[in-house]
């Protein structure tokens, strides 16, 4: 029976294809390295897939990435903690070594990235969160700390040269003159690019120039949740036009391709926004599988780690999660400009139409009422309007006392999560691994050095020699 769902699933996906239009065919594979497209759901464990897929199914569909014929299983810890964070675990992708949580890659350790671009070899990313953020910046650049030293990370980028670069974070790269927020240096690193003849996009294009590199920057900040993009890009839209771009170096390419949302959802305990930027990574996904060749590309689909546990409960009702139109954070937008001052019944005044307009929510309870009283950031704020939401919809989180008490990763969790695989060397997943071994598996499918050392092996067949333990606090 099961042989035959995959079967239907695959036709499925096959039929998508063919609605496309259908790009130049790719050369037959030759001897050498595959291309790679290495695909991040960030915070996107089994409790989001499982949302996802329930909102897929109550519309008739089947998930893509649910053809994989390839899965293992992926134990995410850091190498100072047993729970990772983003940039840890994008590190050690990059690296071929577990680092501490919050690290962006090692001092005196070269990115993958920066690898393959000096062995010739085309480099790009696309994401939904800043070009600057945890899991595409270990790729490229290398600060101390992820929190504090992000704009270090810009000159890092447009000195790196990558082939493309396409995601949000504008207000990272100039100063207050030119209506950014961020930078203390004021300069204006997107002229920079351009003098350097990179090519700067402010609004997505395709195609994207093919004869310089390219810097995309959609957004101010991060993208927006799916649940509330309007004139940004689509993530299988930006894959797909960096496929093309790096197709057209004509060498093999390695592509990065992060929905970050899946992550950020979590965290605000927004299960209709978990499983609609789960299904944004599932477009994504098709997108990938309709334009490569798999005979000469590798396909890896994984997630850095699982973050608060969302799950299904018994009264739960998938078909809901149509219902909703605006994400938890537009919300906690609307009704908040900072701490509330007002009265409870002014808040709740204040908050119902907005929590009507974007989930059909027409009450909360006392008990959200005095979380939204006492919430000290909007951080706070968003995972109260979140459970109250969730919890009407039959959608569970970790318990908030939990979450808060994660100080160091904010409600990240340390299950299993699974890695996916099509294509050519896609057996290689089968089994259990960590982060740090997926890096030096890339680095030897890729063909490229730079890692301690190369290769896939079982979690339990060696130890790292890293001191792993949970953080303190």
């Amino acid at each position: 029976m099961r042989r035959f769902v995959a079967t239907g699933i695959a036709l499925l996906l096959l039929g998508a294809c063919a609605k496309e239009a259908a790009p130049p065919p790719a050369p037959k594979p030759v001897p050498g390295p595959p291309n790679v497209v290495f695909v991040v759901g960030d915070g996107f464990g089994v409790g989001a897939w499982t949302l996802a897929r329930g909102l897929a199914r109550t519309r008739g569909q089947e998930l893509a990435l649910e053809t994989a014929p390839r899965l293992g299983f992926l134990d995410t810890r850091a190498g100072d903690a047993l729970v990772t964070d983003s940039a840890a675990a994008a590190s050690a992708w990059s690296i071929g070594e577990l680092v501490s949580i919050h690290h962006v890659g090692r001092p005196g350790a070269e990115p993958l990235g920066r690898t393959l671009l000096r062995a010739g070899r085309p480099f790009g990313f696309v994401t939904t969160a800043r070009v600057t953020d945890a899991t595409p910046a270990p790729f490229y650049g290398t600060v101390s700390d992820r929190w504090d030293a992000e704009e270090d990370l810009v000159p890092q980028l447009v000195e790196a040269r990558c082939t493309v670069a396409l995601g949000g974070g504008r207000e990272r790269f100039v100063g207050k003159d030119g209506g950014g927020t961020r930078r203390a240096d004021d300069v204006d690193w997107l002229a920079r690019a351009e003098a350097e003849s990179i090519a700067v996009q402010l609004q997505f294009s395709d195609p994207l120039p093919v004869d310089r590199p390219v810097i995309g920057l959609y957004a101010a900040g991060h993208l927006p949740h799916e649940l509330d993009r309007t004139e940004e890009p689509e993530l299988a839209d930006m894959a797909r036009a960096a496929i093309r771009r790096l197709r057209a170096e004509g060498r093999p390419w390695f592509l990065l391709v992060e929905e970050s949302h899946t992550d950020t959802a979590c965290h605000d305990h927004d299960g209709p926004s978990v499983a609609h930027d789960g299904l944004r990574l599932d477009r994504a996904i098709s997108a990938i599988l309709c334009e490569v060749d798999l005979d000469s590309t590798l396909v890896v689909l994984l997630a850095d780690h699982a973050t608060d546990s969302p799950a299904f409960l018994e009264w739960a009702h998938p078909e809901s999660l149509d219902v909703v139109s605006m994400s938890v954070e537009r919300m906690e937008t609307r009704i908040f400009s900072g701490p509330w001052r007002g009265t409870p019944r002014a808040l709740e005044a204040k908050a119902l139409p907005v929590l009507d307009e974007g989930a059909r929510q027409t009450g909360l309870t006392s008990g959200d009422i005095d979380r939204l009283l006492v919430a000290e950031s909007g951080y706070d704020r968003r995972t109260a309007l979140g459970d109250a939401i969730s919890r009407r919809l039959g959608i569970s989180f970790i318990a908030y006392e939990d979450h808060l008490a994660s100080s160091q990763v904010h409600g990240h969790t340390g299950e299993l999560v699974p890695i996916r695989a099509w294509g050519r060397g896609a057996e290689a997943v089968l089994g259990i691994h960590r982060h740090d071994e997926i890096g030096r598996w890339l680095r030897e499918v890729l063909e490229v050095g730079g890692a301690a050392e190369a290769g896939m092996e079982s979690a339990g067949a060696a130890e790292s020699t890293a001191v792993v333990s949970p953080p303190e606090g």
